[in-house]
């Protein structure tokens, strides 16, 4: 972990965070729920987390361009958007999981486009 990986990991909670504010307003119910984006000290700390966490995967993956970070950030989010979704369900609800996994393939894909072209470009983990 060095200074590009704290810098990615910054630019990807700032872009998840605006994200998840957009993503919200328009009924997006995943992000918004994990991570309640209201500016609370909780959902800040989340998303430095969560950002980090994009950071270090495209760190490791080597990502070269914004369209690389978008689709390697777009895998990430469908799979935290699946397990998420299907762990926390009670009952199966398609439509829930089909907004989970848009929610995800968006703020996420964006998320690792943005940190991809971050001058640090994900840093070395």
């Amino acid at each position: 972990m060095d200074k590009n990986w704290v810098v990615a990991s910054v630019v990807a909670a700032v872009a998840m965070f605006v994200l998840n504010l957009l993503v919200g307003a328009v009924g997006g119910d995943f992000m918004s729920a994990v991570m309640a984006a209201e500016g609370t000290w909780q959902s800040i700390v989340g998303h430095l987390f969560a950002g980090s966490v994009l950071a270090l995967v495209l760190g490791w993956r080597g990502t070269g361009d914004a369209a690389d970070g978008g689709k390697a950030g777009a895998t990430l989010g469908i799979l935290y958007a699946l397990g998420g979704s299907l762990g926390g369900m009670e009952a199966f609800d398609v439509m829930a999981l089909i907004g989970a996994l848009v929610a995800g393939i968006v703020v996420y894909g964006v998320s690792g486009a943005a940190v991809a072209m971050a001058p640090a470009g994900g840093g070395d983990a």
